[in-house]
């Protein structure tokens, strides 16, 4: 039974990173930074990103770290077939569930590797033990579709939490969360996001501070931070403004008076720029 939630909230994040090689420094980790920036563009406020061990206790541990804070909680790493990728036996255990086949998460693994046969990347399309094993995932769970690698995604409802466990893998990563999540956050997300990074030519962050103060006190709604590069080696100071809400026309405009308040504290004009 699919038990989404459709009714619209504001929705905060936590991202779970899982993997013995990312804290060992064998992989950089960038797929937390790559979801969390489409995640904000969404109007989701990530609240925490957590790296931890192929361990079941650790990760459960960091499922109820994440869940203090957050109504949606995405994990990556532990979904392959080898013997230490175990992060739905642990969400399992935190939850209290069994493990159970699904037939469903069965037939994309089936219809994958006979993918992945014809193409030659497998040497034999069989549903063999290991393979079937990602097709073990929590009772109650429903499987989220990977039409890159063999395994499938998971989505978890557990009261008002919805958990979200992807591949690793970042290209399969990639294709589940804008093919799965990214339709689920529109559906269910309150909130939108505007966000504008401009340049002023000013070198020295510590006198343009107070400017920003007295702007975000005047507009509380819109957060202002500096993004400063070391001394001697810019110009200018760049500034990052962002706001929340459920009106975009209205974000826009609150940015756009942030701005021209900034360029009327300081009495220089700023410059649009990328991130």
């Amino acid at each position: 039974m699919d038990t989404r939630n459709t009714k619209k909230r504001t929705l905060t994040a936590g991202i779970i990173a899982i993997g013995n090689e990312l804290l060992d420094g064998i992989v950089l980790e960038t797929n937390a930074n790559w979801m969390d920036i489409r995640l904000t563009a969404l109007g989701v406020q990530i609240r925490r990103i957590v790296s931890v061990r192929d361990e079941i206790e650790e990760i459960g541990e960091a499922l109820k770290f994440a869940r203090e804070a957050c109504d949606v909680i995405i994990t990556s790493g532990g979904l392959g077939p080898t013997h230490d990728d175990m992060t739905l036996k642990a969400i399992a255990k935190a939850l209290g569930r069994d493990i159970i086949e699904n037939k469903d998460a069965l037939k994309i693994i089936k219809r994958q590797y006979k993918m992945l046969f014809e193409k030659e990347i497998v040497a034999a399309p069989d549903l063999t033990d290991v393979r079937m094993k990602m097709a073990q995932i929590p009772e109650g769970a429903v499987p989220l579709d990977n039409r890159v690698g063999g395994a499938p995604g998971v989505e978890i409802q557990d009261g008002d939490t919805t958990i979200f466990c992807l591949p690793g893998v970042p290209a399969e990563l990639k294709f589940i969360f804008e093919d799965s999540i990214i339709p689920w956050v529109k559906d269910n997300s309150l909130q939108k996001f505007h966000e504008q990074i401009i340049e002023f030519l000013m070198k020295d962050e510590s006198v343009f501070a107070p400017a920003i103060d007295s702007v975000m006190k005047q507009i509380p709604r819109v957060y202002i931070k500096s993004l400063p590069k070391p001394y001697g080696t810019s110009r200018g100071i760049r500034v990052w403004l962002s706001a929340r809400g459920t009106d975009d026309a209205e974000l826009k405009k609150l940015v756009q008076r942030a701005i021209s308040g900034l360029e009327e504290e300081t009495g220089i004009r700023s410059k649009p720029v990328g991130k």
